[in-house]
């Protein structure tokens, strides 16, 4: 996750006018680069518009997602123009292979979150899921157990700041790159105590 994982996070919705495609979109090899073409083509066909006009949209979603991500303060001004210029830079399928990558590391960021406030509440994975799909915020659940929200995003994200307190001093990552790290969790856990969940907490 990290620095690349806020970079690929912010791409991840260019991939949603690709939905029903029925194939995997990008990956590593001239065949599989090959396969994401003939796949544009398809969808620029059937929409009625030129693989040009396709990878219009695509980046116009990411830079729109963007600016959404510097409105809401997740991101720097500086950091805002990297992303625009690597957006405008970008072959389509690459964005892709990056916006596939994204929803992944975030699933498994959100699992791991879930895990700690389970803990925190007292309460298995299952139970857990079970009161978020009945509409309750991990907020509400908390306070109904007398419990304090900020302490329950502090054990959400406990388990990962001692596997990268570890990192560091291992000298795996950087002690500014824990930090980057730590702020985007520390944002999404903020969120994910806010957050009503439909039917899969999972796949927040």
């Amino acid at each position: 996750m990290g620095r690349r994982g806020l970079t690929i996070a912010t791409l991840a919705t260019a991939g949603a006018l690709l939905a029903g495609g029925g194939t995997a979109l990008a990956g590593d090899g001239d065949g599989k680069g090959r396969r994401c073409e003939r796949l544009l083509e398809r969808i620029a066909e059937k929409r009625g518009i030129t693989v040009a006009e396709l990878e219009a949209k695509l980046a116009e979603r990411a830079l729109a997602r963007i600016d959404a991500a510097l409105k809401a303060g997740r991101i720097s001004e500086e950091r805002a123009q990297e992303l625009r210029t690597r957006v405008k830079e970008g072959k389509v399928c690459g964005l892709l292979k990056q916006a596939r990558q994204a929803r992944m590391h975030n699933q498994r960021a959100v699992k791991r979150l879930l895990a700690g406030a389970a803990d925190y509440l007292g309460l298995t994975k299952e139970e857990l899921r079970t009161e978020l799909r009945s509409g309750k915020t991990l907020k509400q659940l908390a306070e109904t157990k007398g419990k304090s929200v900020s302490e329950l995003v502090d054990a959400m994200l406990a388990p990962v700041k001692e596997q990268l307190d570890k990192a560091v001093s291992e000298g795996k990552i950087t002690d500014e790159r824990r930090g980057a790290i730590l702020d985007r969790l520390a944002g999404l856990a903020n969120r994910l105590v806010e957050r009503t969940f439909a039917a899969s907490p999972a796949a927040a």
